[in-house]
Order: C-alpha cells, then sequence, then structure tokens
C-alpha cells in the first residue's frame, strides 16, 4: 500500500513539472549556456499533428535561403518571419501542431551567416504551454531579446499571467554562439475583470441556406484575417477549428486573438469555411468586417455551397475535384499558376472539354482545383482524362506525364490526385558519356552578396545524360542537378535544373583533363531567385 501511495505521489509530481516545469530555466539564473554545438538539432517525433495537414499547409513557410535549408534539413518545417539584421538571421521552426494548428514543438534558429549559432530556448517550446516563445525583436546584431509566455495553473489557456523576456548576446569567434545572458519576469496588466489585455473574442454563428445536413465528420474552420492590402494576400491572425460531430448549423464560435496584433489602421474580416476532409462544402463569398473603424466584434456568417452543392442531382455531378501535386522537393514561386483541363483521351491537343486555372498565391503543392464541366459534352463509349500543368512566370514547371483517365459514375470523380513531372521543354540531354571528376584547392562561390571558400568539387555525368556538380565549403556542401547539355574534348557545360530540395537554373561549364578537373564556372546561374558565381 506505501509503495501504491509513492507511486500516485510520484506521478503527481512528474505530471506537474510536465505541465509547468518546463520553463524553469526561465527562473534560474543564466549561468550554462545550452548552445555548445555547431549543428542544427534534429527536430523531435511529433507529438500533434503534422504541419503539413491540408488545414494547417497553408502557413508552412518554404525554405528560400541557405539557412532556411539547414533548419528543414533536420526535419522542421518553417513558419513565421525570417528575422534579419545584418549578417544575423532567426527563424522559426516546428516539429507539429494542434488542433488549431498552433505550432507545437518549436524553436527559433540563430545563424551568423550561413553558421548556425545556437536555439533561442534550451528545449522545443508548445503554444499555449509555460514558456511558450512569442514575439522575437533584433534591434541590432548585438541586441536580441524574446518573450516567452509564463503560465500559473490557474491561467485561461488564452491569457498568461506573467512574461518573461530574455536577452541575449553573440560570441565572437570562428564562429558566433548564441548565449542567454539576463531574464526578467513580469506580471501581465489586468483590466478591472481580471482579464488580460490578449483575452479578445470574436462571436459569432455559421450557417448555410440550403436544407441539407452536414457529414458526420465535417469540420467548421473560421479565421480573423488582415485584408489591408489589396495587392497582397491576407495574414491570418487568429484561427478556430470546430469539430461537428454531428452537429448542424448554425454553429457558434468563439475566435481569440491577440490584441499586440492588431493595427488600428488596418483592416480585418472574418471568414469561414466547412471541409469533409479535404472536399471543401461551403465557404464565405461576402466579406465580414471585424474590429477596427467602427467595425463590430461579432459577425453572423451565411456561407454558400462549393460546386453546386444541394442543386439538383444533375448540377451536383457536374464538377471533378481534387488536387495537383509533385513529388520533387521543389518550392513553387509566388503565384504560379495551375492549370487543369478535360480532354477526350483520343485527341488530348484538341479543344479541351472544360479547364480551370489557379492561382498559388504563396502556397505550395498540393493545390486544390475544382473542375466545372458540361454533362452534355460527355459522350457514351468515349473515354476522358484530366490534363495538368503548373507554369511560374510564363515558364513551364511541371506538367502530367500522362492523362488521368475519368470515369464519371458514382463518386469517382471527386478527390482525384494529380502528379505532375518536371517539365520537358528544357535543352535535350546528351546521352553515352561517363565521367567522374574531382579537383581540391581553393575557390570561391557567391551566392548573393554572400561569398564562402570552395575547398573542394566533383563533377558526375552519368550514361542517360544526368548530372551533377558537388562544392565542398567550410561549412557544407552545395549540389547542384541537371543535364549535360554540350559535351567537347576538355569541356563540357551542365544545364542546371534543381539543388536538392531547392529550385535552381542556369549553367555550369567545366574544363577538365583526363579524369581530372581543372575549373568550374558559371553563366546565368540562379539558386532559389539569388544569382550565384562560381570561380573554382
Amino acid at each position: 500500500m506505501r509503495n501504491r501511495f509513492l507511486i500516485i505521489a510520484l506521478t503527481i509530481v512528474f505530471t506537474s513539472v510536465a505541465a509547468f516545469g518546463q520553463a524553469s530555466w526561465l527562473d534560474r539564473p543564466l549561468t550554462t549556456n545550452w548552445n555548445r554545438t555547431a549543428t542544427v538539432p534534429t527536430a523531435p517525433r511529433a507529438t500533434g499533428d503534422q504541419p503539413i495537414i491540408a488545414r494547417c499547409r497553408s502557413q508552412i513557410r518554404p525554405a528560400t535561403s541557405v539557412v532556411d535549408r539547414a533548419v528543414t534539413a533536420k526535419g522542421w518545417d518553417l513558419f513565421g518571419p525570417a528575422y534579419v539584421y545584418g549578417n544575423v538571421t532567426i527563424i522559426t521552426g516546428m516539429a507539429s501542431v494542434d488542433g488549431m494548428c498552433r505550432p507545437v514543438q518549436y524553436n527559433g534558429f540563430v545563424f551568423v551567416g550561413n553558421r548556425f549559432a545556437g536555439t533561442l530556448a534550451p528545449n522545443p517550446t508548445d503554444s499555449r504551454t509555460d514558456g511558450a516563445i512569442g514575439r522575437i525583436s533584433l534591434f541590432s546584431p548585438d541586441e536580441i531579446t524574446v518573450e516567452f509566455a509564463r503560465y500559473s495553473e490557474n491561467d485561461a489557456l488564452c491569457c498568461p499571467s506573467r512574461t518573461s523576456v530574455v536577452s541575449y548576446e553573440l560570441t565572437s569567434g570562428i564562429r558566433g554562439v548564441l548565449r542567454a545572458t539576463d531574464v526578467s519576469t513580469s506580471d501581465n496588466c489586468r483590466d478591472d475583470g481580471g482579464i488580460t489585455t490578449q483575452d479578445n473574442v470574436i462571436t459569432g454563428t455559421v450557417t448555410y441556406r440550403q436544407r441539407m445536413a452536414l457529414p458526420p465528420n465535417a469540420v467548421l474552420t473560421v479565421k480573423l484575417l488582415d485584408v489591408s492590402r489589396a495587392d497582397a494576400s491576407s495574414i491570418t491572425i487568429a484561427e478556430q477549428r470546430i469539430e461537428t460531430a454531428g452537429k448542424q448549423v448554425p454553429i457558434p464560435f468563439d475566435l481569440v486573438y491577440e490584441q499586440r496584433r492588431i493595427n488600428e489602421r488596418n483592416r480585418y474580416a472574418v471568414r469561414a469555411e466547412i471541409h469533409d476532409g479535404d472536399r471543401l462544402l461551403f465557404t464565405t463569398d461576402t466579406s465580414h468586417p471585424v474590429l477596427t473603424q467602427g467595425n463590430p466584434r461579432n459577425a453572423d456568417i451565411t456561407l454558400v455551397a462549393v460546386g453546386g452543392r444541394g442543386q439538383t442531382g444533375q448540377n451536383r455531378d457536374s464538377v471533378i475535384r481534387g488536387n495537383v501535386t509533385y513529388r520533387q522537393r521543389i518550392a513553387l514561386e509566388r503565384n504560379s499558376e495551375v492549370l487543369v483541363k478535360l480532354v477526350d483521351a483520343a485527341d488530348v491537343d484538341g479543344e479541351p472539354l472544360a479547364e480551370t486555372t489557379v492561382n498559388t498565391g504563396n502556397r505550395q503543392v498540393p493545390i486544390a482545383f475544382q473542375l466545372d464541366y458540361d454533362r452534355r459534352d460527355i459522350r457514351q463509349g468515349r473515354s476522358y482524362e484530366l490534363r495538368a500543368e503548373i507554369r511560374s512566370g510564363g515558364r513551364l514547371r511541371f506538367n502530367t506525364p500522362e492523362g488521368h483517365r475519368v470515369s464519371f459514375a458514382g463518386n469517382a470523380a471527386q478527390n482525384v490526385e494529380l502528379v505532375l513531372a518536371p517539365a520537358q521543354d528544357g535543352p535535350t540531354a546528351i546521352t553515352g558519356h561517363t565521367l567522374n571528376l574531382s579537383k581540391f584547392g581553393i575557390g570561391s562561390i557567391q551566392i548573393d552578396t554572400r561569398t564562402d571558400v570552395v575547398v573542394s568539387g566533383r563533377v558526375t555525368v552519368s550514361d542517360d545524360g544526368n548530372a551533377s556538380v558537388a562544392l565542398t565549403r567550410h561549412n557544407g556542401t552545395v549540389m547542384f542537378d541537371g543535364k549535360l547539355t554540350s559535351y567537347d574534348n576538355g569541356i563540357l557545360k551542365i544545364t542546371i535544373g534543381n539543388s536538392g530540395d531547392a529550385d535552381a537554373s542556369g549553367v555550369i561549364e567545366v574544363r577538365y583533363s583526363g579524369s581530372r578537373l581543372n575549373s568550374l564556372t558559371t553563366s546565368d546561374l540562379v539558386l532559389d531567385g539569388q544569382k550565384v558565381t562560381l570561380r573554382f
């Protein structure tokens, strides 16, 4: 019996430590530095949902720089902005998300130049828990401060009662090392009702006019958006995800947001959607302004059906839904265009029966599409298929290697996945040559305004025309992949198509003798939109 009570007591202690003790480092003198390694830590095994799930994917930021890729290579998903001042960069990465897409198991990563300097917290933090990383301020390379939420046992999840502010310094040397030097903790201001100034709620209901029941697994998502800029995508300020679990409209919502993210000069609106899995059922078609410029803190939203749901059987079936994706880890440029068309399989180059174009904005694949067609164009006894392509800046990037056959029976034309391949509209590879060239020496590679020393290079060409160039620097290796497009005795050219999971284009000229690599130079080489100059 005594052992049983001891086990129960230990369980209570460890549970309390897990809930409120993860931030205990903020309550002690900062005498020991946890940043002792020169490599980015590996992301932990996810305890929540993967950030790439459909409802949360839009908040993931693609890797666009060397430091971004150093973090994603360790399994983290990027979110939020990159903070840059001089040669110091701070980015945030997460391993999972909660039910409302808030980051879980996340941390901040600091770089000096392209070299890792350390993390903002000794361990990953979770949203709405004690010690969660909040506002990051990079005032100068020598002045970094970070706010951490501090919860007590009686605090509501929306409203931590205290805030800890940590100051950091970057030590000099062969590589910069981040060190937390000071921490101060203070109570958050409260109003007369005893609620923190972060406790702000938009209330309302969501409904629709169609006389139809929601599926049992339908999910309602309500978002507060900053819609101030007409020439840019709206910014999500807060989001609430409600699993309907058999409930029907009207459905009430309480959308909690942070006051510090509201600017009285900006415009804000509430939007809502209802999904059944990855299928969009209802969405907002009108603006519901809130908060600023005399607008209220409540919104009653009436959604409209997507794709003719709730109409006649003939109209409801006259739509194909799905998504377009590709397997390569290459980020899409902003505002790329996805074209999906329905064609007669016997005349794929003829006039399409239907087509639609989707602008990606700042989203990455998979990109959802909805293709409406006229049932009168469908002939019995004939075969039909879907074709798709992705263009960036007018340049063909990906397309369907072969058509996707479509059946119009039952629900077969729903949840279609079109897997694209890199477009083959570039130069033709020269085949029949096998080379393996290498060189050790001193050279340089400049990416945008950053210059690194190159100490070795290797060029590999395979019989099928695929080729790669590996450049070893003091802080790692950068790899360019492409095709052999020009071959002569002693000189060859490789047209670049990508660099690992990053986008790249241009030409690398290789001069060699026998199996010895003599020199590498570039022509119009671009890596993730940044000009690259190589001399080796």
